[in-house]
């Protein structure tokens, strides 16, 4: 049977502050960007001055040590192989890939020079009285600029075939509108919706990580703190994912919620979080400063930590903007003070200072999706603290989203080296693609409709109702645990980016294909899927408790003033209680409760109320209530299943 594409949705504009935009892919400057080109010819300068310095012992007959030597520097495991030891000389070769591979991964520098130098050096100790021989000479000499030239006939090739896409992608983008949405109306625009009895075990999956001990970290993956298993990124997704629900479900419940939140950004603070950059700084940096935020790069910590300190501000307090309020520390005696605002100062400073806009996590390696962390995070301190960081950074952040990292045929590019301007196509794929849309939309949303638009035209398909993602290795890859084979984590990106984009339609058949394919296990109420990472069921959660531009309405828009002024659940037990729809109109307060461990009777307390008013109450144990002087009151409540509560 004939695939059908999924089509875009037609574009509806319902809210006063829409506006519908076109978004077409904009003409490359060449294979590579400005800045990228850039680099590249100042890199390739720089090989041509170590392939002179290289081949001149050659060239001069030089000992035969000092040719190998010198060969060896030319290429990986060049001496090695000009006398003739092609095993030795494909160990060294291998071991310098491998150290590229290993640089990319953690950012050790020094690592590839090292490997270099070694494997040179070894070819010169085990030189004798023969020197090299003219063809081998040639042969090793000549090998990486061979390499270099043909991938710049496949960059060229490639190059040519994505400027044929692009003229097929924007004869169509030509016509297409999208619908940047504008600030929400309490009264038709901001639904607040309540959760389903599923809904509420997956939301206590969330909820038991968070609430645990700051200083434990039971049900988390424990690998690695360098890539996408640290357990930042799992911290990261656990609070979005709490702060979604609280915006979505829950507006006007701060309790255990507005907790969990809390205690993922106090987890940030544990030296087992943040105490990866002392290693990444000194083997990429060779610096010994140990502060996670005064360095040029570190977004991965940054950007990722705003981005949660902004919602809970939007959501909740400002406490974290205090002096101090998030302090890193290494040890009794040494520790590094900062607050929300400090973060901001950081991601500014930095993106400022680059050439590219954008900036480093691990040293040397600039990751677009980790800079749309770093936006967010500009934007909501911006709204919240009526600075100008995001506004005065926008154009250069915009131009390098559309250039040094945007292929011609319009996807994004995954991963470039800062130094080198390299980057790689398979860091591409439609997982990245995915992340981005979504974490673009609240700063850069023409970019962000635009990827969305090409993704569910050329790659995403529905075949007899079902939705059906990549079988490419990178978009079947758990990065939360590393494991391959599962469409689990593709399921849930795709609801995410498609939930936040409007694209209701994929977002439920992509939630339908996660349900099919993937076993739910359930512990103490909690539901999670089983064999996912924590990193992919708190996303999973994000993506459930989303709505169309939800993360564009916690980041650029934040909450209307009657969700912050109005009538308030401020604790309830958890779990006894679980709190499935908590919302204010500025004067009442409608709660739906359930039970969460049996039959309850159970205390709750309000705050926000007019003190000394006297309110009603219905579906309480009492019939009315009277606020205290500082606007708190206490409400007993019986729950044996679902209940609804309303305080006027």
């Amino acid at each position: 049977m004939t695939d059908l594409l999924v089509r875009p949705q037609p574009v509806t504009q319902d809210r006063p502050g829409d506006r519908a935009v076109t978004a077409l892919i904009p003409p490359p400057a060449g294979a590579l960007g400005p800045v990228s080109a850039a680099r590249m010819r100042r890199a390739l300068a720089v090989y041509a001055a170590v392939w002179v310095l290289g081949v001149l012992p050659a060239v001069l007959g030089a000992s035969a040590a000092l040719q190998a030597l010198g060969l060896g520097i030319v290429a990986p495991g060049g001496g090695l192989w000009a006398q003739g030891s092609p095993i030795l000389g494909l160990v060294a070769t291998l071991a310098f890939v491998s150290s590229l591979s290993i640089w990319w991964a953690a950012g050790p520098v020094v690592l590839p020079p090292i490997v270099l130098a070694l494997t040179a050096g070894l070819a010169a100790w085990r030189a004798d009285d023969a020197a090299p021989g003219t063809g081998a000479v040639i042969a090793v000499a000549l090998a990486v600029p061979a390499l270099a030239l043909l991938a710049r006939l496949v960059v060229e090739v490639r190059h040519r075939r994505q400027l044929a896409r692009r003229r097929v992608a924007n004869d169509r983008l030509a016509h297409e509108r999208f619908t940047v949405t504008g600030p929400p109306t309490v009264e038709a625009h901001l639904p607040v919706v309540e959760h389903s009895e599923d809904d509420l075990a997956h939301l206590r999956y969330s909820l038991d990580l968070a609430l645990q001990p700051l200083d434990r970290f039971d049900g988390f993956t424990h690998i690695d703190q360098f890539r996408e298993a640290a357990l930042r990124y799992q911290l990261t997704a656990l609070s979005n994912s709490l702060a979604m629900a609280q915006l979505t479900r829950t507006p006007a419940f701060g309790g255990y919620l507005a907790e969990g939140q809390r205690n993922a950004i106090e987890k940030m603070l544990d030296r087992r979080v943040w105490g990866y950059w002392a290693i990444e700084n000194a083997w990429g940096n060779l610096s010994l400063n140990r502060d996670p935020l005064d360095t040029h790069e570190n977004i991965m910590l940054s950007g990722w930590h705003g981005i949660m300190v902004g919602a809970y501000a939007t959501l909740n307090d400002d406490r974290y903007s205090r002096p101090g309020a998030l302090t890193f520390r290494w040890s009794q005696d040494e520790a590094y003070a900062y607050d929300f605002g400090g973060l901001a100062d950081q991601i500014r400073r930095n993106v400022d200072a680059s050439p590219y806009a954008l900036f480093a996590c691990e040293p040397n390696w600039i990751y677009p999706v980790c800079n749309s962390f770093g936006m967010n995070t500009l934007l909501s301190h911006d709204r919240l603290h009526g600075t100008d960081h995001f506004a005065a950074t926008e154009p250069r952040l915009r131009a390098a989203y559309e250039s040094d990292f945007l292929r011609p045929d319009g996807r994004m590019v995954g991963v470039r080296s800062a130094h080198l301007g390299l980057s790689w196509n398979f860091w591409t794929g439609a997982a990245l693609q995915l992340g981005t849309s979504f974490w673009l939309n609240p700063t850069l949303p023409e970019i962000a409709h635009r990827t969305w638009w090409l993704l569910r035209e050329n790659t995403l398909t529905l075949r007899d109702g079902v939705l059906h993602t990549p079988r490419a290795v990178s978009d079947r890859l758990d990065p939360g645990n590393y494991k391959l084979g599962s469409e689990t984590f593709g399921h849930v990106a795709t609801t995410l980016a498609a939930r936040e984009l409007g694209d209701e339609d994929v977002a439920r058949a992509a939630e339908t294909a996660l349900a099919a394919g993937t076993p739910t296990a359930d512990h103490h109420g909690a539901r999670r899927y089983d064999g996912a990472s924590p990193l992919a069921n708190c996303y999973a959660n994000l993506a459930r408790f989303g709505r169309r531009s939800g993360l564009r309405d916690l980041i650029a828009h934040g909450v209307p003033e009657t969700w912050t002024t109005g009538p308030r659940l401020a604790e309830a037990a958890y779990p006894e209680v679980q709190v499935a729809r908590a919302v204010t109109d500025g004067h009442a307060l409608d709660l739906v409760l359930r039970p969460g461990a049996g039959p309850v009777r159970t205390t709750l307390r309000l705050e926000q109320l007019v003190p000394g008013r006297q309110y009603t109450v219905r579906g309480g144990l009492v019939d009315e209530l009277i606020a205290a002087a500082d606007g708190s009151a206490l409400l007993e409540v019986e729950l044996d299943g679902r209940r609804e509560v309303r305080i006027a």
